[in-house]
C-alpha cells in the first residue's frame, strides 16, 4: 500500500492532500453543510482521479493512511445546534452548574427546566424518578455531574448503571447517559461539568457523521480504520475518539505542519494566516513547537480539554464587507460556497474580498480554482459600487488594504509578546485566499519573509498528515505523594497500550511526553516510564497545577524530498501581463503558472502567481524565490 490521504473540510471548501510514491496532489471540492461526509467522499474520489486511478476503490485498496478533519464540531458550537440535554447535578447547584450555569444557559446548550438534582445518587427509585423526567422534559443526551465526582467517580458510574437497567441500550430509543467524570477527572467541578455538556452537546451528530464517513471508505476497499483528526494534535480511530476533540481539529491540522515547516526552515518564530473562504485562523509557532492554550474556551465556555492554541476572525474570500464611517466592516457573516460572492453569480449580491480582487485584476475570471468556475467581474463591480464614492478598482483596494489591517491587527499583539523581533519572524500565509494578502500583512507587521508553500491552498491538509496516533492522560497529582503519582503514571501506560492496541497498533512502540501545567506555561519533561520518577520529583517543587501523558504510535506521513536548484530565469512559467489596480493605481502585472516554476527561479513583483487552487500576489518592490520544496519565499525586492 502506497497512498497516504488527508481531508480537511473548511466552511467553502473541503480540502485534500495525497501522495503516492513520492508523488503529491492537492484537491479542493466544495463543502457540502447539508451532510459533511458528502464532501469528504467527493474529495477522496477526485484524489483517485488526480493519482491516475482507474477507480475509487483502486485507489483505497493501496491506502496506507487516511486521515480526516471535520468541521462539524466547530459548526455544530457556533451555530448552537445540539440535541437536547439532560443534566443531573448535587443538590443546590441546578442553577450554577457548579460554576458556569448561566453561560451554558445563554448559549442553549442546557435549558433550566432540563436539569434535576440527584439527593441519593445510590437510591435505584429516587435516580429512575429523576432521570425519567429528564426524559419526559424532551432530553435527548443525559449528563450526570456529581460534586467532588474526580474523587468519587464510581458515584456517577453507579447512576448510569441503574439509567441502563431502567433502559438497556438494545431499546430503539434508547438515550445516551454520560458521566462528567468519564470525559474529564479534573476536580474542578464546574469546569468538568462543562467540559461533559459540550462533549454531550456534539456526541450525537459526530457518531452518525464519523461512522458514516468510516462505513463509506471501508466499504468502496479501504482496509485501514478511518483516522479522526483531534483538536489536541493527534489521530485516533472513531471509536477511540471522544466528540469534544473535533472542535477545531482542521486548524490544528495547520499549526502542526507550519511547525514542521518551521523546523524544515530554522525559524525561531512563525506566525501564521490561514484565510480561508469564511474565516481566518491564526497561531504563532515558537522554537518549532506546536502551541497549546493552557486555558482553553470553546464558545466562551471554559472545558477540561486540550487544544492546539488557534485564534480566529470572521474574515476570509466569502465575508461580506459592509461599510461603516471609519471604513470597512470585513464579516463575520460569510456567504460560502453557496450563493458565495457576488462574481459567482449564484444569488449572492453582497461584495466580498473574493469579488474587490476580481476587479483588482488578481484572480483571473477564466482560472478560478483551474477554470472550474467562471467568475463574473461585472457582478463583482457592481457589488463593490455600493460601498460609496469612488471607481470599482479604489473601493476593491480599499476592501483589501481593511483586510490587510485586519488581519495584521489579530496578529501583532502575538508578536509583540514575543521575544522574537519582526526581522528575526517568518509569516507563513496559507488557504485558499492566504496568498493573495500574505505580503502586505507582513509588511504592515514589520516581518521581512513570507512563504507560500506548494501545499499553501490545502495546508491543513497537509499539517494533518504529518499527525501520529495519540491518546492523551491528565494525572493527579495526589497531593504529591511521589509514589502514587508513579503508580498512577504507570497505570495509564498499561491503559495506553490497551487503546494502541484498540487501534490495531498492538506490539508497536509507544512514545510518550509527560508535560506539567506550570501557572502560565508548561514544561515538558521529555521522560521515558524508565525515568519518570526522577522527572516527577524534579517537577514537583514548582507546584505544577496538572501532569499530562501523551502516547503515540507514529504511522505513515508523506515524504517530500526537496530538488536541486536550477536555472534563476521564470520565463517559461510566464503567461503574459494583465492589468492590475495595486497600490491605488492602475498598472500591469506579469503572470506565472505555480506548477511551472521550478527551485531556483525568482520572480520580481508585481506579479500573480496562479495555481488551480489558489493565487499568490507579490507587490511591486517585493521578490518570490522558489526554494527546492517549490515553496515561493517572497522578501523586499535585495532582501
Amino acid at each position: 500500500m502506497s497512498v497516504i490521504g488527508s481531508i480537511d473540510t473548511g466552511g467553502t471548501f473541503t480540502d485534500g492532500h495525497f501522495t503516492r510514491e513520492g508523488r503529491s496532489v492537492r484537491v479542493k471540492v466544495e463543502t457540502t453543510p447539508h451532510d459533511f461526509t458528502e464532501c469528504f467522499l467527493d474529495c477522496v474520489e477526485a484524489a483517485a482521479a488526480e493519482l491516475g486511478f482507474n477507480s475509487l476503490q483502486a485507489m483505497l485498496l493501496e491506502t496506507e493512511i487516511l486521515r480526516f478533519a471535520s468541521t462539524i464540531a466547530t459548526n455544530a458550537m457556533i451555530e448552537h445546534k445540539g440535541p437536547t440535554i439532560g443534566v443531573a447535578v448535587s443538590p443546590g447547584h441546578e442553577d450554577d452548574l457548579y460554576a458556569d450555569g448561566q453561560r451554558l444557559y445563554e448559549l442553549g446548550l442546557v435549558e433550566r427546566e432540563l436539569v434535576t438534582s440527584l439527593a441519593e445518587p445510590g437510591d435505584e427509585q429516587s435516580v429512575r424518578s429523576s432521570l425519567r423526567g429528564l426524559l419526559e422534559g424532551g432530553a435527548r443526551v443525559l449528563v450526570v455531574s456529581l460534586a467532588g465526582g474526580d474523587r468519587e467517580p464510581d458515584t456517577e458510574f453507579g447512576v448510569k448503571r441503574i439509567y441502563e437497567r431502567a433502559y438497556p441500550r438494545h431499546y430503539l430509543g434508547a438515550v445516551p447517559c454520560l458521566p462528567a467524570t468519564e470525559v474529564s477527572l479534573r476536580e474542578d467541578d464546574g469546569r468538568r461539568t462543562n467540559t461533559a455538556v459540550v462533549n454531550a452537546y456534539l456526541h450525537p451528530e459526530l457518531v452518525r457523521a464519523l461512522y458514516k464517513a468510516d462505513e463509506d471508505v471501508r466499504s468502496r476497499g479501504l482496509r485501514q480504520p478511518l483516522l479522526i483528526v483531534h483538536g489536541s494534535g493527534g489521530v485516533a480511530r472513531v471509536a477511540k475518539t471522544r466528540a469534544i476533540e473535533q472542535y477545531n481539529c482542521g486548524p490544528a491540522g495547520g499549526v502542526h505542519g507550519a511547525a514542521i515547516m518551521a523546523e524544515r526552515y530554522e525559524l525561531p518564530l512563525a506566525l501564521t494566516i490561514d484565510m480561508g473562504g469564511t474565516s481566518t485562523d491564526y497561531s504563532v509557532v515558537r522554537d518549532h513547537q506546536v502551541p497549546f492554550d493552557l486555558d482553553p474556551h470553546i464558545e466562551g465556555v471554559p472545558v477540561w480539554t486540550p487544544l492546539v492554541r488557534v485564534g480566529a476572525f470572521g474574515c476570509g474570500g466569502s465575508s461580506v464587507i459592509s461599510g461603516r464611517r471609519d471604513g470597512f466592516q470585513v464579516g463575520p457573516q460569510s456567504m460560502g460556497a453557496a450563493p458565495g460572492p457576488a462574481c459567482y453569480g449564484l444569488g449572492g449580491t453582497q461584495p466580498t474580498p473574493t469579488d474587490a480582487h476580481v476587479v483588482l485584476g488578481t484572480l483571473d475570471p477564466d482560472n478560478y480554482l483551474g477554470g472550474r468556475r467562471r467568475l463574473d467581474p461585472e457582478r463583482a463591480r457592481n457589488a463593490l459600487s455600493g460601498l460609496g464614492d469612488g471607481s470599482a478598482e479604489e473601493i476593491a483596494w480599499e476592501v483589501h488594504r481593511a483586510v490587510v489591517d485586519w488581519a495584521a491587527s489579530h496578529l501583532r499583539s502575538e508578536l509583540q509578546s514575543g521575544e522574537v523581533s519582526p526581522d528575526q519572524a517568518a509569516l507563513f500565509a496559507f488557504g485558499g485566499a492566504g496568498g493573495l494578502f500574505g505580503a502586505d500583512v507582513a509588511a504592515a507587521l514589520g516581518i521581512s519573509r513570507v512563504y507560500a508553500f506548494a501545499e499553501s491552498a490545502v495546508f491543513s491538509a497537509f499539517g494533518v498528515s504529518t499527525m501520529d496516533v495519540t491518546h492523551i492522560y491528565d494525572v493527579a497529582l495526589a497531593d504529591g505523594d511521589l509514589d502514587a503519582i508513579v503508580a498512577e503514571l504507570e497505570r495509564l501506560e498499561q491503559r495506553a497500550r490497551l487503546d494502541m492496541a484498540g487501534e490495531g497498533l498492538e506490539g508497536r512502540e509507544i512514545i510518550y511526553r509527560l508535560e506539567a501545567e506550570l501557572d502560565d506555561d508548561h514544561a515538558e519533561l521529555d521522560a521515558e516510564p524508565s525515568n519518570w520518577r526522577a522527572a516527577v520529583d524534579k517537577v514537583l517543587d514548582l507546584e505544577p497545577g496538572w501532569l499530562r501523558l501523551r502516547a503515540s504510535v507514529p504511522v505513515a506521513r508523506p515524504r517530500l524530498d526537496p530538488e536541486p536548484e536550477g536555472d534563476v530565469d521564470p520565463s517559461a512559467a510566464q503567461r503574459g501581463h494583465r492589468e492590475v489596480f495595486l497600490g491605488g493605481r492602475p498598472g500591469q502585472a506579469a503572470v506565472f503558472d505555480r506548477e511551472l516554476l521550478r527551485p531556483g527561479m525568482d520572480v520580481e513583483g508585481p506579479a500573480v502567481i496562479e495555481a488551480q487552487d489558489t493565487s499568490t500576489l507579490v507587490p511591486q518592490g517585493f521578490r518570490l524565490h522558489v526554494d527546492g520544496y517549490h515553496a515561493g519565499i517572497i522578501t523586499p525586492h535585495g532582501g
